[in-house]
């Protein structure tokens, strides 16, 4: 794995070679509303993160992470819903922001089936000087079967501050701590003894490690302000197996010093996360390098594609991207207005997308946007849930990235319609190297992974042919 040195200099290297940049045109996403927040809590809602549970609800935190006037709340809609209706608001019932209350800000949540967890920051008031965290489990999404953890609550290892927050399938829950400016795992089952429920794990017993060793690659966090913000998982992932990645989001210290942005950590696993070691991001356009706004809110679909929530200081933008190992490719951009690269008259008219949701069958996305108060919804036209409003116009493949590249390379393309397809690559000589694809594909983008591990240093062609079109374009393996 190449460090992030070698990536800045094969993104010019590609910059020289004249590669194409953006697929906000070339896919299928089409918005088709919002849903709003009740007319009386349309002031004291601020939209900060989100996630879906098993059958397709979504849910909302409210949050004073930025704003004191705003209410800690969860907010939900059901499919199909235009209006979020009210699942907590710790405002009203004295837990938020009290001295005997255990809610600060809200800074994440997530589910397990249709059971809904939140992390927060404890009231500094009442844990001053200190920094402390909580967490709240509703089981079966009732708030009258609640369990309360964190630290003099409940449970071990709520120290430092804790934010964003995914489950895995395991019922062991990640969050980006400030303390190492690093992630920490909670143990939320039954059956896994190294730790208590709602315990961070403890599983080295001759260090006890309860974090990864790494620091983020930004490095350690400064004055609170650039931190980890998110985090997410691949779905359905194992995570007793070191070899499946999950992703973090930070924001930087500023728009001119670049700490943040997304890293992927991998090495590690659930229950022995002292393993985990991050890499940086790197993308051919450079969304990925953060600027101060937060959270970057992110999610991993069930394809693979990491979806992020972005601010820059003049694009709001919601892209979908291939990550092969530390490189990334945005192959899916949802339209939005407020977009300088590709903007959308018909796009949604984003001002501050905070984070992403996508459906399990990947026909529906809704983006949370802290500053408009509301969701806007996005349908997918190559499925049978929305219109087909977006279709590509025309047959199209893109110049591989990174390019020159060791070991791996993201080859895309786009097609108008379904038709049976074969993507092959060959050497100099012509000889065929590999097939990559080979069988019918349905409209839209599309991105495969090509390996030149056990292949020589050279010039290779990579070829897509459909029925009626032929494409073929050059690539360079550089060992």
């Amino acid at each position: 794995m190449k460090n992030a040195r070698y990536s800045t200099a094969l993104t010019v290297v590609a910059l020289i070679l004249g590669l194409s940049a953006g697929f906000a045109q070339t896919n299928p996403w089409s918005y088709v509303g919002r849903i709003v927040f009740p007319v009386a809590d349309s002031i004291a809602a601020r939209p900060y993160l989100c996630t879906l549970d098993q059958n397709g609800r979504l849910y909302v935190i409210s949050a004073k992470v930025d704003d004191p006037k705003a209410h800690n709340a969860i907010y939900y809609a059901n499919p199909g819903d235009t209006v979020f209706s009210k699942f907590i608001d710790y405002d009203l019932n004295g837990d938020s922001d009290t001295t005997s209350g255990n809610i600060g800000a809200l800074r994440g949540i997530t589910t397990l089936k249709n059971d809904v967890i939140i992390t927060a920051s404890q009231p500094y008031p009442k844990t001053k000087p200190n920094t402390l965290a909580a967490a709240y489990y509703y089981t079966n999404a009732d708030t009258n079967q609640v369990e309360r953890f964190g630290f003099n609550i409940a449970g071990s290892g709520y120290g430092s501050f804790i934010n964003g927050a995914d489950m895995s399938c395991d019922s062991m829950l990640i969050a980006g701590i400030d303390f190492g400016t690093s992630v920490r795992w909670y143990n939320w089952g039954y059956t896994f003894k190294k730790s208590a429920r709602g315990s961070w794990n403890l599983p080295d017993t001759t260090n006890n490690t309860i974090f990864s060793n790494a620091t983020e690659p930004g490095g350690p966090q400064t004055s609170g302000l650039d931190l980890i913000r998110d985090v997410a998982l691949v779905p359905n992932g194992d995570y007793y197996a070191k070899s499946t990645p999950f992703y973090t989001s930070r924001n930087s210290i500023s728009g001119t010093q670049i700490t943040g942005g997304i890293a992927v950590w991998t090495g590690g696993t659930q229950v022995q996360p002292i393993q985990y070691t991050p890499s940086r991001i790197t993308d051919f356009d450079g969304f990925l390098a953060f600027i101060e706004y937060f959270p970057y809110g992110i999610t991993v679909d069930t394809s693979g594609t990491l979806w992020v929530a972005g601010v820059d200081s003049t694009r709001r933008w919601v892209k979908g991207f291939t990550v092969d190992g530390i490189n990334a490719l945005a192959t899916y951009d949802l339209p939005s207005q407020n977009s300088t690269d590709v903007p959308s008259p018909n796009g949604a008219p984003m001002l501050a997308p905070s984070d992403v949701a996508v459906t399990k069958d990947g026909g529906t996305i809704y983006v949370i946007d802290r500053y408009a108060r509301c969701a806007w919804k996005f349908t997918n036209g190559t499925t049978s849930v929305g219109p087909d409003v977006h279709r590509p116009l025309d047959f199209s493949l893109r110049q591989n990235y990174p390019n020159p590249f060791n070991p791996s390379t993201i080859i895309s393309f786009t097609l108008s319609s379904a038709v049976p397809v074969r993507l092959v690559v060959t050497d100099l000589l012509g000889r065929e190297v590999t097939t990559l694809v080979d069988g019918t594909l349905p409209a839209g983008p599309h991105a495969e992974v090509f390996r030149g591990d056990q292949y020589p240093s050279g010039v290779y062609f990579y070829t897509l042919m459909t029925p009626s079109a032929r494409i073929t374009r050059k690539m360079v393996l550089m060992k």
